[in-house]
């Protein structure tokens, strides 16, 4: 019995003595915890320093270019269209006062000259009254009478002295011959069509040959030697531009020229909600921008504004910015001066205050970070 028992206690002496050195086994290789490092931990940012100051900011917008003048050309009397003095073709170009379009009206040149021929045989049938009863007007009437060209424009009408004259005259049917005789005059103009500005047609919607009636469109042109480029807005953007202000506007082949504004519309485009300004341009004889072509006008704003700049993509919800602070990240709030393309004019932060300049992901308030 007693043997028995020594058997069982040298056993479990055993047994210990192997779970002990088990134990003792496993703890010298059980992997150490790597120990974490501060550094490792901190976020690096690009910061800046702010320095507000007084500055006119520009602003950049697209638009296309159009005609300072679009006019549509009708006739204001019938006949046969005839060409002009330019081909009477859509995209033709043209010079002020280069006859664009003549109607036919030889029938009416001829029925004024017959009126004339025949007001001639009125004056000289009452030349010889007005000798014996107005013999103080005689000379300016003789004078008048030798000054009419039958194939030329009437000389103006001499001033009438007396009552007694005027009752003469009308009653002789001078002045109602003479005042429809300019009336003729008048309309015979109306058969030749003027360029009124350089330019170019737009569209021709009538033929040489064909027959105008008063009143249809022949042809719409545009003025070529001003333009005017129109620019859609933001409104809060709109409230910065004025008339007078120069504009940079520059082409997709980079080409550029300066305008100026001329107008801001006080109404908002219902397609667009913007509004809508307008920049005046003068080609140069060189290179110009053409009718249709989309431009890039940067708008140098003359209202000063005191504020700092920081990249677009810095701003955060629109309205705050990430600061630094004994090396941990705030957000603050800031007011938004002026958006621009590529930056923003900020006010609402002290001067020399550390601002961060970049878009950052997946950070929070407070978090500590080291500068870049």
């Amino acid at each position: 019995m007693k043997k028995n028992n020594w058997i069982y206690a040298l056993g479990s002496l055993v047994v210990i003595g192997i779970a002990v050195a088990v134990s003792a086994f496993l703890m010298k290789n059980q992997a150490q915890p790597k120990k974490s490092t501060e550094d490792e931990q901190l976020l690096y940012v690009k910061v800046d320093t702010v320095a507000s100051k007084k500055m006119h900011p520009s602003m950049d917008y697209e638009g296309r270019m159009h005609s300072y003048e679009t006019v549509a050309l009708s006739s204001e009397v019938s006949g046969r269209i005839m060409e002009g003095e330019v081909p009477f073709k859509e995209g033709q170009s043209f010079d002020k006062g280069d006859l664009l379009i003549q109607i036919y009206s030889e029938d009416t040149r001829v029925a004024l000259t017959s009126g004339k021929s025949n007001f001639l045989r009125t004056l000289s049938s009452i030349l010889p009254d007005l000798k014996v009863d107005f013999p103080d007007e005689y000379q300016k009437w003789k004078a008048f009478f030798d000054a009419i060209d039958v194939k030329g424009e009437l000389p103006p009408l001499p001033e009438i002295s007396s009552e007694k004259e005027q009752v003469f005259l009308a009653s002789r049917g001078v002045l109602s011959e003479y005042y429809s005789l300019k009336q003729q005059e008048i309309n015979l103009t109306k058969y030749n069509i003027y360029a009124p500005f350089d330019g170019a047609f737009q569209k021709v919607t009538q033929q040489v040959g064909a027959i105008a009636s008063p009143g249809a469109t022949l042809a719409t042109v545009v003025r070529t030697d001003k333009l005017e480029a129109i620019i859609p807005i933001p409104p809060e953007d709109a409230r910065w531009v004025q008339p007078g202000i120069d504009v940079k506007l520059t082409g997709n082949n980079g080409f550029s020229q300066q305008g100026k504004v001329t107008r801001v519309a006080d109404f908002l485009d219902a397609s667009t909600q913007s509004v809508s300004v307008y920049v005046q341009y003068i080609p140069t004889e060189l290179k110009r921008f053409k009718v249709g072509e989309f431009v890039e006008a940067t708008f140098q704003i003359s209202k000063k504004v005191d504020g700092f700049t920081i990249p677009r993509e810095a701003l955060v919800d629109g309205t705050s910015v990430y600061t630094v602070e004994k090396q941990r990240l705030q957000k603050k709030p800031v007011k938004v001066l002026r958006k621009m393309e590529d930056y923003v004019v900020l006010s609402g932060l002290e001067n020399d205050s550390q601002v961060v300049v970049e878009s950052l992901v997946d950070v929070s308030v407070g978090q500590k970070v080291n500068v870049r």
